[in-house]
This record gives C-alpha cells, sequence and structure tokens, in this order.
C-alpha cells in the first residue's frame, strides 16, 4: 500500500478550486480517491489518498497532478496523520 499524505497549507485556498476539480477529473483514479485527494487539499484537517500496490501508477498520477498545482504531498505507507 502506499499513502499520499496531503498537508493542508494556507496557499490551498489560492488555488482555483474549478482547476483543481478539472485536474482530478483528467485521472484514472476512482471517485472516492479524487473526492478524498480534494477534501485533503482545502480541509485544514491533514490527510490524504491510499492506494493498494496494484494501484502504484495511479499513486504517481496523483503526484503528478499535485505537482504541476504546487500542492505539496509526501508518500508514505502509513498515513502520517492520525
Amino acid at each position: 500500500m502506499v499513502f499520499i499524505n496531503i498537508p493542508f497549507v494556507n496557499e490551498n485556498k489560492n488555488i482555483d478550486t474549478d482547476v483543481v476539480k478539472k485536474a482530478l477529473d483528467s485521472l484514472d483514479i476512482s471517485e472516492d480517491a479524487k473526492y478524498e485527494a480534494f477534501q485533503s487539499i482545502y480541509n485544514r484537517q491533514p490527510r490524504g489518498v491510499i492506494f493498494d500496490d496494484k494501484d502504484l501508477t495511479k499513486a504517481v498520477s496523483l503526484e503528478n497532478a499535485l505537482a504541476k498545482l504546487g500542492i505539496p504531498y509526501r508518500q508514505s505507507e502509513l498515513s502520517e496523520f492520525s
């Protein structure tokens, strides 16, 4: 398993939600993963998205989208947040 931790930072509030939605919608990841990623970006409670080992390419595609949007993330085996 791989967990993409998406901590909230104040700069995230400056990113247009429509741009984020469009970027996430273009990804070949589940609707649940898209929802979790979106909520993580704009919510003060840190969290992220978990992917199974078979979904590693999907995790990388999410990481690439986050990097293009300038959204910080960290990959780990488990969530870094309780």
